[in-house]
């Protein structure tokens, strides 16, 4: 796929690259290598990544390097183009023969089995976004699967393999600086960890990355920072405003600290966002767009609701029922992610969550040993601690960067942010009207 990319030179010009992101050789990749921030097309905009040192897209990179059998990179799955995730329009883009679509990337294909047609065998990449993740049971878990479903008809019975099969959206690799949880259901350790487990398994590497490579590759990862630049015509730096990559690496990142405005701690500030507080009601937004960005905002940060039947929350360490903000689970400021590991269950692996396209998905079904029953689409982060009352939790992702990256949600269920707004509109009973629901997208897909 070949990507609209502009590059801006550490010494301050402008220039424009029209070749493929990552190739070798020509002036263009001279150019990649000598710029600290780079600008991409997405469906509303540009986005822009920066870092403190030049970014380099080229095979040089160990983040573009191959260093296993088939063919993948980090960035086979995170393309700066695609808010350092994929999308499903990125992917349908591809011939069937890129390596994005083997192994995991088809539904239910084994290992080494080639995919001569990822519109049969990868329908759930293709429409969804998403990458096959196979987990083992734990072996001391305190539930026992008793039932599943597989609309997509994949091989082995998982009650008799104990290993279930998940299909997960590749997290962005962009804003790794501000992660507290690796993983949707947080299950590696550390990035570097990641970095290798990511090697042997989706690269099927043949031994494990030396120190060397991991650190090259969590290095890069660490100090790239992503976000909408512009909207439209509309300019998100200009007026007061401070949208796009080089306030997030330059002012919100050296503030960043685990734990930050923590929303279940005294002191928490629900102004999680103030990027357009000059754009907000009664200050002076310079367009009608801008003024809807900057109402998002305000929404944002200030309607309340109230927020019950949050599995991971409303039962500990939270009340059974509250009322709180975007900024209860979202409380990074000017991130947005939560800024301690917390995995929650807000309904989005639940069979038939309202108004999420959820229809390829797998459902299993747990009986907990005193009884209780759970069925979920995913079972997260219980299937990492093996505890019954984890199953179905998810992390919350870091907001940043999003108008580039849909569908969303850890199962790509909402292809736009419309679709997402509505479900938390639906989902808490927020009450919002349709003006309000256009300003929260504007605002989230500014972000």
């Amino acid at each position: 796929m070949r990507a609209r990319l502009f590059a801006v030179l550490t010494f301050g010009f402008g220039i424009g690259c029209g070749g493929q992101i990552g190739a070798g050789g020509g002036s263009d990749v001279a150019a990649e290598k000598a710029a600290t921030m780079l600008s991409t097309a997405d469906g509303s905009g540009q986005a822009t990544t920066s870092a403190s040192t030049a970014i380099d897209l080229s095979a040089a990179n160990d983040f573009f390097h191959v260093f296993g059998t088939n063919g993948r990179t980090c960035g086979t799955c995170h393309k700066i183009d695609q808010g350092w995730s994929f999308t499903p329009a990125g992917a349908s883009t591809l011939p069937s023969s890129d390596p994005l679509f083997l192994l995991d990337g088809s539904n239910c294909l084994a290992p080494g089995a080639a995919n001569p047609s990822p519109s049969t065998n990868s329908t759930a990449l293709l429409r969804n976004g998403l990458i096959r993740v196979e987990i083992a049971l734990p072996a001391n878990a305190d539930y026992t699967l008793t039932n599943y479903t597989d609309p997509l008809h994949c091989p082995g019975d998982p009650r008799a393999t104990h290993t279930l099969r998940m299909y997960r959206r590749p997290l962005p690799s962009a804003n790794s600086g501000f992660l507290t949880t690796v993983m949707w259901d947080g299950r590696e350790p550390s990035l570097s960890s990641q970095a290798n487990d990511a090697t042997l398994g989706h690269a099927q590497a043949t031994s494990a990355l030396p120190d060397t490579q991991r650190n090259s590759i969590v290095a890069f990862e660490s100090d790239t920072y992503n976000a909408q630049f512009t909207v439209g015509s509309v300019k998100l730096s200009v007026s007061g405003a401070n949208g796009g990559s080089e306030y997030l690496l330059h002012t919100v990142a050296p503030g960043f600290v685990r734990g930050i405005n923590d929303s279940l701690s005294a002191g928490f500030s629900p102004i999680i966002f103030t990027i357009y507080q000059a754009w907000e009601p009664g200050q002076h937004a310079p367009n009608a767009q801008a003024a809807s960005i900057g109402r998002g905002e305000a929404i944002f940060n200030s309607r309340t609701f109230t927020i019950s039947g949050v599995r991971g929350l409303n039962d500990g360490p939270a009340p059974a029922s509250f009322s709180g903000t975007c900024g209860t689970c979202h409380d990074t400021p000017n991130v947005g992610n939560h800024s301690l590991p917390l995995a929650l269950d807000i309904g989005v692996t639940a069979p038939n969550p309202p108004g999420l396209d959820v229809s390829l998905l797998p459902t299993y079904t747990f009986r907990a040993s005193g009884g209780q029953q759970i069925t979920v689409t995913d079972p997260g982060r219980g299937l990492i601690t093996g505890k019954f009352a984890d199953l179905g939790k998810t992390k919350g992702p870091i907001l940043r960067g999003l108008a580039a990256r849909a569908p969303y949600f850890h199962n790509g269920s909402a292809p736009d942010l419309a679709t997402l707004v509505n479900f938390y509109d639906a989902r808490f009973g927020i009450g919002l009207s349709a003006a309000e629901k256009a300003d929260l997208v504007a605002f989230l897909g500014a972000l």
